[in-house]
């Protein structure tokens, strides 16, 4: 595809529009010579005169006529299309988990924004963990998966294990069935974070709790729902340690058994192969690694109050 010079067509717009060498010269800061031999060499490409010369200015010949419209609007969708880019740019689109975005990422945006202040964060909730990676929805993902394999073209990088814990109320921890051993739980309500998962049955296997039917209680679909049951005094659930640090140094929420859970599962940050480079991508992922460095093992928290 032969295609016509872009300059001379950006010198042919403004000379229409000024119907003026000179005019058109002057807007563009040019001589009105380089404006007149921009103008030459698009009528050699088409081999027909786009002006006449008069002595008191330009006028258009027809076949001008019929080609600056369609010049016009090419010049604005290429416009567009630059601004759409560089806007982009600067824009860096999240896919998050609910729970992980209340509780763990947006907490830690402030910091984030300080550090990259050209860089506007747009966080993308999403429910589930078998979506595809979506290209034109986001350009990276934090994802909870149990394999490290997150498809073709796309990097992986493990953040860190799920490790489980039980949380509830205090004023759970007493009263007339007060939760002194695993096996109390029996008389508490288990509240389940996710549907078809059996971490209750994987934890109180663990903690050597015999007593207490995992199946029982209510479930939820988020992890947050959980809480929120638990922080009112519903029953008992279990929470990703660094997704409860907050409730638990609030005292809304304590761990009643120092019984941890380390799942399957691990959370992961997902992008493209192609997009390792990129100065937006490669600023979230240094951010991201240098917070959890800098995160204190949740482990040390106390499990019941003083």
């Amino acid at each position: 595809m032969r295609l016509p010079p872009l300059n001379a067509l950006r010198v042919f717009i403004a000379a229409a529009e000024f119907l003026s060498f000179t005019r058109a010269a002057s807007a563009l800061h040019l001589t009105q010579g380089a404006v007149s031999r921009q103008v030459q060499t698009l009528e050699a490409f088409y081999g027909t005169p786009l002006f006449v010369r008069q002595a008191r200015g330009l006028s258009m010949t027809a076949e001008g006529e019929a080609l600056l419209g369609p010049v016009r609007e090419a010049f604005r969708l290429l416009h567009e299309a630059s601004e759409a880019l560089m806007v982009r740019q600067g824009d860096l689109r999240v896919r998050c988990p609910p729970t992980m975005a209340m509780r763990w990422l947006l907490p830690n945006l402030p910091d984030f924004q300080a550090r990259y202040p050209a860089l506007t964060v747009h966080l993308i909730s999403q429910l589930q963990h078998d979506m595809p990676f979506n290209r034109a929805l986001y350009d990276l993902a934090l994802i909870g998966m149990d394999s490290e394999d997150p498809g073709p073209g796309l990097v992986a990088e493990r953040l860190s294990r799920e490790l489980l814990v039980p949380v509830c109320a205090p004023a759970l921890l007493d009263g007339s069935h007060p939760l002194r051993e695993p096996n109390d739980l029996a008389y508490r309500t288990l509240l389940h974070p996710w549907r078809e998962q059996d971490s209750w049955r994987q934890w109180l296997r663990l903690a050597g709790a015999t007593k207490v039917d995992a199946n029982s209680g209510l479930t939820f679909d988020t992890l947050e729902y959980a809480l929120h049951a638990a922080a009112n005094g519903m029953g008992v659930t279990l929470g990703q340690l660094s997704m409860v640090r907050d409730d638990v140094e609030r005292g809304r929420l304590v761990i009643p058994f120092d019984t941890v859970l380390e799942t399957e599962w691990s959370y992961y940050l997902i992008y493209p192969e192609n997009s390792t480079e990129l100065p937006k991508v490669r600023a979230f992922r240094d951010w991201l690694h240098d917070l959890l460095s800098q995160e204190q093992e949740f482990r040390g928290f106390p499990a019941k109050p003083a």
